[in-house]
């Protein structure tokens, strides 16, 4: 588990909590306005909302000052160093502010995406995979579940004679599967790792996506196109409804 997937159970309890009288997609936008509020909030909250205000002014008008001189390019360099200064001085007022109060949607969303994104295929279901190196062979079994357990999934790894090589548990329907890396400190993998002494790199399962919405291209129907449609609108909407800079 990495730093971004902390909050996952919270968010796990609290989708489960809607699923019992929410569809899918209605939760999706429930999501997407609940981030949309932390976010703005927090921007709200951490970022110098005056000193960003004088900074947009004083932008505007150093960009007013350059269109309105007529004079030679040489001549002009002064108020081109001020148009440029002003907008360093305006990013550099925003920048730490939208990067932390974007840590709790990045959370969200690494969630979102594995709870969201996949499902687990079904017993009869033919799964192609892609080794790493490509000469070794793979195959999802699944393995028949007690009745007080759900049923477990695992990949079969084999080499060019057919001989078992490794077996890898697969307990979460994320199409890729590889050894630790570094940036899982931050990001972890759901679905696991593979054993850094194992012959393989990487596995790529040919899992179809979930999809949430009954028009459009296939595209259209998966889940972050309501997600983030709604958490654009619902921030752009907080933002002049709450006059933030």
């Amino acid at each position: 588990m990495g730093l971004l997937d902390l909050p996952a159970p919270l968010f796990a309890w609290l989708d489960t909590a809607l699923a019992e009288v929410v569809s899918a997609p209605l939760r999706l936008t429930l999501w997407a306005l609940l981030a949309a509020a932390i976010s703005m909030g927090l921007y709200a909250l951490l970022s110098p909302q005056r000193r960003i205000a004088r900074a947009k002014a004083d932008a505007l008008a150093a960009r007013a000052a350059l269109d309105r001189f007529d004079g030679e390019l040489t001549e002009a360099w002064p108020l081109i160093r001020n148009v440029l200064a002003s907008a360093c001085r305006q990013l550099a007022l925003v920048t730490w502010p939208a990067i932390l109060s974007s840590l709790p949607v990045l959370a969200l969303l690494v969630w979102l995406s594995t709870t969201y994104g996949h499902a687990f295929p079904g017993r009869d279901t033919d799964v192609a995979i892609r080794t790493v190196p490509e000469e070794l062979d793979a195959q999802l079994e699944t393995v028949p579940a007690a009745a007080s357990s759900a049923p477990h999934h695992q990949i079969v790894i084999r080499d060019a004679s057919g001989e078992v090589v490794d077996r890898v548990f697969w307990r979460a329907p994320v199409p890729t599967i590889h050894k630790r890396e570094w940036w899982n400190l931050l990001l972890g993998n759901p679905a696991g790792y593979l054993p850094d002494d194992s012959p393989l790199e990487r596995l790529d399962l040919d899992l179809p996506p979930k999809q949430y919405l009954s028009v459009g291209p296939d595209w259209v129907r998966l889940w972050y196109v309501p997600f983030f449609g709604v958490l654009l609108l619902a921030s752009l909407a907080i933002k002049v409804a709450a006059r933030i800079e």
